[in-house]
């Protein structure tokens, strides 16, 4: 008896793997090419995300948003920000955000975003600034157009933070509704 494989078994085998190489294919594309595209994405946003919680703690204990100071000028890719005893400047640059302390050049921090996009408004009234609106995304480009994904808008007030802090707080049956909080007593 002879040993190997009929033709019919061979035929079979090509055909059982042309099918499973199919989904196969996909699935090891995907892998390869959306798995770390993905996570590059997710990286650019944590990293702006990272950059938008310092942008808020500033604002939040904003006095004013000049238009401009020393070599700075406010601008969608300028952002300055006037606080009582600081001046700190954020510039949206090619794939970098960058908090500059002005006046003290050893304070400076700087997020890479590579494909991320970053833009400011300063809401004015009577020349006075009293809010900012952040725009941000992450611009993926992917055959012959220009995606934008994971983006976001956000509002922060100046001065938030000293506006709760001069909050009167109530104690006790005050912040329950009490008769002395100024609410009928239910019998």
């Amino acid at each position: 008896m002879k040993k190997g494989f009929s033709l019919v078994e061979v035929i079979t085998v090509l055909a059982v793997i042309a099918v499973i190489s199919i989904p196969l294919g996909r699935l090891l594309g995907f892998m390869m090419y959306d798995i770390p595209k993905s996570g590059k994405i997710i990286e650019t946003n944590t990293s702006i995300l990272d950059a938008l919680r310092y942008i808020k703690k500033d604002v939040n204990l904003a006095v004013n948003f000049p238009q401009n100071f020393k070599e700075y000028s406010a601008n969608k890719n300028c952002l300055i920000i006037e606080q009582k005893n600081k001046t700190i400047c954020y510039l949206a640059q090619q794939e970098k955000i960058s908090r500059i302390v002005i006046g003290d050049a050893k304070e400076k921090i700087a997020w890479q975003i590579p494909n991320g996009k970053i833009e400011w408004q300063v809401w004015r009234k009577d020349d006075t600034g009293y809010a900012v609106e952040i725009s941000k995304y992450v611009e993926l480009k992917s055959y012959n157009r220009v995606d934008k994904k994971m983006g976001n808008s956000y509002v922060y007030f100046a001065g938030a933070y000293s506006a709760i802090s001069e909050t009167p707080r109530l104690e006790g049956r005050e912040a329950c509704g009490s008769p002395s909080g100024g609410q009928e007593a239910i019998d």
